[in-house]
């Protein structure tokens, strides 16, 4: 799977794992937690941000 398809694939599994279900079901969130771990790998093996640049939080003001 490429990127995209795994992003699309979590996002899916998110909004799956919020609706309700049966309780003897196992965990929907499993799933969620599986696609995370396979887009941060491919992240990894690929060399790219999870974040974009543009995304980081500014530096807190120093301590006076």
């Amino acid at each position: 799977m490429d990127l995209n398809h795994l992003l699309f694939q979590h996002q899916v599994a998110v909004m799956d794992a919020q609706a309700p279900r049966d309780r003897r079901a196992g965990s929907r969130y499993d799933l969620v937690r599986h696609y995370e771990t396979r887009i941060a790998r491919l992240r990894q093996k690929l060399g790219v941000a999870a974040y974009p640049e543009w995304f980081a939080q500014p530096d807190a003001p120093a301590a006076a």
